[in-house]
């Protein structure tokens, strides 16, 4: 699985956008091996349904994606349930005064992809500010909610989210962030918090929520610094949002405020990422508008497509280390 043309071939199948048919993989592969690299990747449901529009797959292929589909309607289960989760939780904050809104997960499943199981999740994210913890707290604990401990790193108490977990062990657990960047070594450079964004209402009445170039932001500081591109899926959120999935981009307003939030060179590492991964000449383009600080160019190489791809390797593993020095300095 090392080739260039698998590659180009896995990153397609990968790709939420694609409508047509795979061409015949160019290497001989395992079909569970090739289900297990997807889902690792967190894109199992894209490459399933590209692997079904096969005129007539190989029968342990079709095996494999059968067994595939089941993992995936469980998926969608708890995906369901964590929506109806949500659901109290939106109210009691909004009865408090409290300004919440949803990241990743479920604002990108619904937003960014044609439809919502496509992009998986498996917990639920709020962004709140840094001086509401308090009172969401109280409010969760209200709703029976127990925080988890906090990290014990280097910087207690400086970490920018608070998990939170039910008694209950079918349910999933819901992340309260002041920031988008958890890490505060990180955070000295980069630093996103809810007042930097912009917001808009769904529709009349309704709680604010991140506008279109906002999606394509935190989606991007959220796969330079919280993954270091070590999986695809974070990239595909990149592609989508900068395809303009969910309205256009106002790419003024992204320059301006990735240079407010120091994220200029976390949001064009992941632009020409994902613009090379998927070969989407829109991302490329709004990369090339940030203009990033010089030095930026010396660590352009670091990660590539097959470092995202093969992140779990040694040498991926380094480049990712040597990438996450340079956050904190570009």
């Amino acid at each position: 699985m090392t080739s260039a043309a698998f590659h180009t071939w896995f990153f397609a199948l990968a790709d939420p956008a694609c409508t047509t048919p795979p061409p015949p993989c160019p290497i001989a592969i395992d079909p569970t091996q090739l289900c297990d690299l997807a889902d690792r990747h967190g894109v199992l449901p894209a490459a399933v349904r590209a692997l079904r529009r096969l005129d007539a797959p190989p029968t342990p292929l079709a095996a494999t994606l059968d067994e595939a589909e089941g993992r995936l309607l469980r998926r969608v289960a708890f995906a369901l349930m964590l929506r109806k989760q949500l659901e109290p939780v939106a109210t009691a904050l909004a009865n408090a005064g409290i300004q919440a809104v949803v990241l990743k997960g479920q604002a990108f499943a619904d937003r960014l992809y044609p439809k919502p199981f496509l992009r998986p999740f498996t917990d639920i994210d709020l962004l709140l500010r840094r001086d509401d913890l308090p009172g969401a707290g109280a409010t969760l604990q209200v709703l029976g909610y127990r925080r988890n401990p906090a990290p014990r790193g280097k910087y207690p108490g400086q970490y920018g989210e608070e998990t939170w977990r039910l008694d209950d062990p079918a349910t999933g657990a819901l992340e309260l962030h002041w920031n988008l960047v958890n890490s505060p070594s990180l955070r000295r450079r980069c630093s996103v918090e809810l007042h930097h964004l912009a917001l808009e209402p769904a529709e009349p009445d309704s709680p604010p929520r991140p506008t279109a170039s906002a999606l394509l932001l935190i989606a991007a500081v959220h796969a330079a610094a919280s993954h270091r591109f070590d999986r695809l899926q974070p990239l595909c959120d990149v592609c989508q949002a900068a395809r303009g999935a969910a309205g256009a981009i106002d790419a003024q307003w992204l320059t301006t405020t990735a240079e407010r939030t120091g994220s200029t060179f976390a949001l064009a590492t992941a632009l020409r990422l994902a613009g090379a991964i998927f070969g989407e000449p829109v991302c490329t383009t709004l990369a090339n508008t940030l203009q990033p600080r010089l030095p930026c160019v010396l660590v352009r190489h670091l990660i590539t497509p097959r470092a995202v791809l093969h992140a779990t390797s040694p040498i991926a593993g380094i480049r990712r280390q040597l990438f996450r020095e340079a956050l904190k300095r570009l």
